[in-house]
């Protein structure tokens, strides 16, 4: 879990903090916004925000429980609490915006995480499912 102060700002402060991170991330082309976000987040802030978004394109595709819980290593109580969110109409912007190919290329890339599997302790083809991936 990421630390946040137990001191409260101001909301006139808070506000405008938001205000200008949000302008900072918005101004200028993709690999900016890519640059600003990966000095900005730590590696479990980026963890943490792809885990969200994957499990929000898994349930919106009717992934089971069990299913986004094992591939993803989350608890089955963040993903309730993740579903009565967007069943209440939380995270509206991100699944507009995962409509079509962006989604699918998820899961697809989810699919084939799912699809691995480890190769026999031994025996001559033991890494010869491998090569079948990479074709």
């Amino acid at each position: 879990m990421t630390h946040i102060s137990k001191y409260r700002m101001k909301s006139r402060v808070e506000k405008r903090i938001k205000d200008n991170f949000l302008r900072s991330i918005l101004s200028g082309g993709s690999a900016r916004r890519q640059a600003i976000l990966g000095e900005l987040l730590t590696q479990t802030e980026k963890i943490m925000l792809a885990k969200r978004l994957a499990m929000i394109v898994m349930l919106e595709n009717d992934f089971s429980y069990y299913r986004i819980s094992k591939t993803l290593k989350v608890s089955t109580s963040t993903l309730k609490r993740l579903h009565r969110h967007i069943l209440a109409g939380s995270y509206r912007q991100i699944l507009t915006s995962l409509t079509g190919n962006r989604a699918d290329a998820i899961i697809r890339f989810l699919e084939k995480i799912l699809e691995f599997r480890m190769p026999p302790i031994a025996g001559p083809g033991r890494w010869k499912f491998l090569d079948e991936r990479r074709k």
